[in-house]
């Protein structure tokens, strides 16, 4: 017979753990956007997910969106030539939204 508070402490643990590591890529992806985008760039646009290779970039309006979008080589050869973990950026994709603090 398994005991339940041994599974309870092997499921905490495995919580734990992702919580961790995905705090951890969150700020080597914001670390990495902070130093690749520039001072002008990171007040008009933010990382908000990196998964599977892609980055998404949540942008303030169209005029940001198509800047960023023609930039795109160029910006993905920079965040990689920062970004600190494993696996590298593919792709990035960008939204328009509302700018403000974010946690990845």
């Amino acid at each position: 017979e398994k005991d339940p508070q041994r599974l309870r402490d092997v499921v905490n643990k495995l919580f734990h753990k992702f919580e961790k590591g995905a705090a951890k890529k969150g700020n080597a992806v914001i670390s990495a956007w902070e130093k690749s985008a520039g001072e002008e760039i990171r007040t008009h646009a933010v990382p908000v997910s990196f998964k599977r290779g892609t980055l998404i970039i949540l942008v303030e309006n169209s005029s940001w969106l198509y800047k960023l979008t023609f930039d795109r080589k160029s910006i993905i050869n920079k965040f990689n030539g920062e970004y600190s973990g494993t696996k590298k950026v593919k792709d990035i994709r960008f939204r328009i939204g509302v700018i403000k603090e974010q946690t990845l």
